[in-house]
């Protein structure tokens, strides 16, 4: 069988050096991403276990650019990867902090999933969300009640879409956000965007229905000064 290549056919020296240090730079920068990986989830484990943060913007710059090898690494020790999440969140509860306390609350805006309502809800869906009557089935009523006497305006959210229509329609200068750890990541990613400092609030049982809100952590998020 004739050689697809003849032997005579060679490479020049310098497209040989050439496809070697290609090979040099990919390999140190799989290290190097390595390296840095590594660096940011022992800061993630460190933070999530003291509070405590360390070069905060930087962290989460780490977190953000490398976070599919981050949580690789997590299957890897077989460690929970959540965490991931939920320091981010975190983080970027800390890094909005100082700009988020300086809005008055009658110009923060709070948006509520619809997951939060009781099942037997009997609220009716309006184009500015779900409009909560206050029946005493579940711990909504009670914190819009709550909210709305502070100034807060309080939304509960239907749809993902919804967000961006109040946003754009009310020009909220601060957001308070609950939800699942995507929702706020998506929600916190989208605040930004607008130049919105926003503070996120877990859910401590996520999912589609009957999902479950630390309701003392919420109110200590809209009412801190």
């Amino acid at each position: 069988m004739p050689d697809v290549f003849p032997r005579s056919v060679m490479f020049p020296e310098y497209i040989n050096q050439i496809f070697y240090l290609v090979g040099e730079v990919v390999v140190l920068s799989a290290v190097a991403v390595l390296i840095l990986s590594i660096i940011v989830t022992l800061l993630i484990i460190y933070s999530f276990k003291t509070g405590n943060f360390f070069a905060a913007r930087y962290m989460l710059l780490g977190i953000v650019l490398l976070e599919n090898v981050i949580i690789a690494l997590f299957w890897i020790f077989r460690a929970d990867d959540s965490i991931v999440n939920d320091v981010g969140v975190r983080l970027r509860n800390y890094i909005n902090n100082k700009k988020f306390l300086m809005i008055p609350y009658k110009d923060r805006s709070i948006f509520m999933p619809q997951c939060v309502r009781s099942t037997e809800c009997p609220a009716k869906l309006t184009p500015e969300g779900i409009k909560c009557i206050n029946c005493g089935r579940c711990g909504v009523g009670e914190a819009k009640k709550r909210a709305e006497e502070m100034g807060y305006r309080f939304f509960i959210v239907p749809g993902s879409s919804f967000n961006k229509r109040m946003i754009k329609k009310y020009r909220p200068r601060a957001i308070v956000g609950v939800g699942c750890h995507m929702e706020i990541k998506e929600g916190l990613d989208l605040c930004h965007s607008h130049g919105i400092p926003a503070r996120g609030v877990l859910l401590s049982k996520a999912g589609c229905v009957a999902t479950e809100l630390d309701w003392d952590l919420f109110y200590k998020s809209i009412e801190e000064k």
